[in-house]
């Protein structure tokens, strides 16, 4: 399997790694949990439950971010990277 990103979701996940880096060397190293759900859903891919069409979430640990993605054929496609500060409406528009 192969992991894809919209463009948007790519934004996000580069935004939320700057973020917790430039706040403190301590939020850097634990923002490697948005990397690891990466993983997970790269070796797990229907671990996560189904959240409307198709489309499943995986919900970060201890980091305010949820994952929204999709496999079809070998692919996933990650959707969203969403902020739970931000309203999720913003996001599940894009599928």
């Amino acid at each position: 399997m192969k992991i894809e990103f919209l463009d948007l979701a790519k934004q996000e996940f580069d935004d939320a790694i700057a973020y917790y880096e430039n706040e403190s060397e301590d939020l850097g190293l634990r923002s490697q949990e948005i990397r690891s759900s990466i993983e997970n859903i790269l070796n797990f891919p229907t671990l996560y439950p189904i959240f409307m069409n198709n489309i499943r979430k995986c919900v970060a640990h201890t980091f305010p971010y949820t994952l929204f993605y999709t496999i079809i054929d070998e692919t996933i496609y990650i959707y969203a990277i969403a902020n739970h500060h931000k309203e999720l409406s913003s996001y599940t528009k894009r599928f």
